[in-house]
């Protein structure tokens, strides 16, 4: 293998591992935030069964922040957890607090776009259709708001 080759290869390796590199960071060192969820069930042709998620986040939107703005929401350690306020910049976090960034969406409602979709088994998929809307998501969530879902339990 000529000296290019192996530079090309090992770039590849790294931007690879890069991209996998965060949601590993935030599932070994986050802490984690139980949030209330309604659901729809869907399929996807190239993925599979999954959970489409919509998060019940009851909190006022800043006047100053319009749709498509990032929005950083803290929340407490209830369970399901209650939103405690938005802000446009990342929060600093009072103790037994998290926060998750998401989106604004027009209407002042916040979404959180990556922790939308939760993967499941066609028969995980029909067994929790009928009982999402008593569960909650589980999201991981870092100091820096950056935050992945990691299951789905009962409340």
């Amino acid at each position: 293998m000529s000296h290019r080759h192996m530079i090309a290869v090992g770039v590849a390796v790294a931007a690879m591992l890069t991209a996998l590199a965060q949601p590993l960071w935030i599932r070994a060192s986050g802490d984690d935030v139980a949030l209330a969820i309604r659901p729809v069930d869907p399929l996807s042709l190239f993925r599979g069964n999954y959970v489409d998620l919509t998060y019940d986040v009851q909190v006022e939107v800043p006047a100053t922040m319009e749709g498509g703005d990032v929005a950083y929401v803290v929340f407490d350690g209830a369970r399901p957890a209650n939103a405690l306020r938005v802000s446009a910049s990342r929060p600093t976090l009072a103790a037994g607090e998290t926060c998750v960034r998401g989106e604004v969406l027009a209407g002042e409602r916040v979404a959180f776009p990556s922790l939308e979709q939760y993967f499941v088994t066609p028969e995980e998929g029909a067994r929790l259709e009928g009982q999402l809307s008593t569960m909650v998501s589980i999201v991981r969530t870092t100091g820096s708001c950056r935050a992945i879902l990691v299951a789905i339990e009962p409340r």
